[in-house]
């Protein structure tokens, strides 16, 4: 199976696979509580290597927190877990939790293709009643060299200049909850924190995050991609027919975000399923731009009572 051509692959797939030489799986499993580490070593896909997005694959970055890791450090990560250039990785998480897409975003933005996400993650695999292992793989260090794409990472400059000129046919894309998206919530790792009455901003570890949504994005919550009966993706077609349906169009350059860049990765791997081609995260997302008070922001539902400030 190529996974530059098939970036989702099926439980039974990967049991049928689960011990080829080539294939690096990765659990990528995630908890704000901080618990995705005893989460694995409790019982993983086995084989599989535990990533947590938070903590092995994000870095601050001029004082944004959760950006994704540079250049070096990446490769680092990715040949300290056995990914090397010619390896086939499958990851997956469990839930509507995007760590899985993360790194397949990740991967592909550094230049390797050959990544897939496990459709229904390990929800599915063990409702179906598959292996589970305690044992903690030590994976050979591998050769793993990026080559970065720039066009699959939008900065809030590009951002910017999309709202000034809309003829560049950019469409900005928010994934969070809808309480994040008319203001009245922001994120954090343990879901969303509402804002006390008639507040518009709020204290975030030492920065003053303000509510809102980057102004004219459109609304498509990440969770909405995924069937909650057994988590797995949506067909492309129902992925293609909800994106149009929020008014995004194959031929648009596609820009999603977040709060820290994490429900976009899953929100931009759907659209990627759909068909759309041109395709970034916003990676700094809410995270940059509800703290630079030079952004403008926008509150409340579109078209009722809208709110815009600077």
């Amino acid at each position: 199976m190529e996974f530059s051509q098939q970036p989702l692959v099926e439980t039974a797939w990967l049991a049928e696979h689960v011990h080829a030489d080539d294939l690096r799986i990765i659990d990528a499993r995630w908890r704000g509580d901080g618990s995705s580490c005893a989460r694995y070593t409790a019982g993983h896909i086995p084989g599989a290597v535990h990533i947590d997005w938070h903590l092995d694959l994000s870095a601050t970055i001029d004082g944004v927190p959760d950006r994704l890791l540079p250049l070096e450090w990446f490769e680092a990560m990715m040949r300290a877990v056995g990914i090397g250039n010619e390896s086939r990785v499958v990851v997956y998480a469990d839930y509507d939790y995007s760590g899985a897409a993360r790194l397949w975003w990740a991967l592909r933005a550094y230049g390797h293709d050959r990544v897939a996400v496990l459709n229904g993650g390990l929800t599915k695999w063990k409702a179906e009643g598959r292996p589970l292992d305690a044992a903690i793989p030590l994976p050979d260090p591998a050769a793993f060299s990026a080559r970065p794409r720039p066009e699959w990472l939008a900065t809030a400059e590009e951002v910017g200049e999309a709202l000034i000129d809309p003829s560049r046919r950019v469409r900005i894309v928010d994934t969070r909850p809808i309480e994040q998206y008319v203001g009245e919530a922001i994120w954090t790792p343990l879901g969303s924190r509402f804002l006390p009455p008639d507040e518009t901003w709020i204290e975030v570890d030492g920065r003053l995050m303000r509510a809102g949504r980057i102004p004219g994005a459109v609304h498509l919550n990440s969770s909405g991609n995924l069937n909650p009966a057994d988590w797995t993706y949506l067909s492309p077609s129902e992925l293609r027919e909800r994106a149009r349906a929020a008014g995004l169009e194959p031929e648009d350059r596609v820009v999603t975000y977040c709060g820290v860049g994490i429900s976009a990765s899953l929100g931009l791997f759907a659209l990627h399923l759909a068909g759309y081609g041109d395709l970034a995260l916003y990676d700094a997302s809410w995270a940059e731009w509800g703290t630079d008070p030079a952004r403008p922001i926008e509150r409340g539902l579109p078209g009722v009572g809208r709110k815009v400030s600077t």
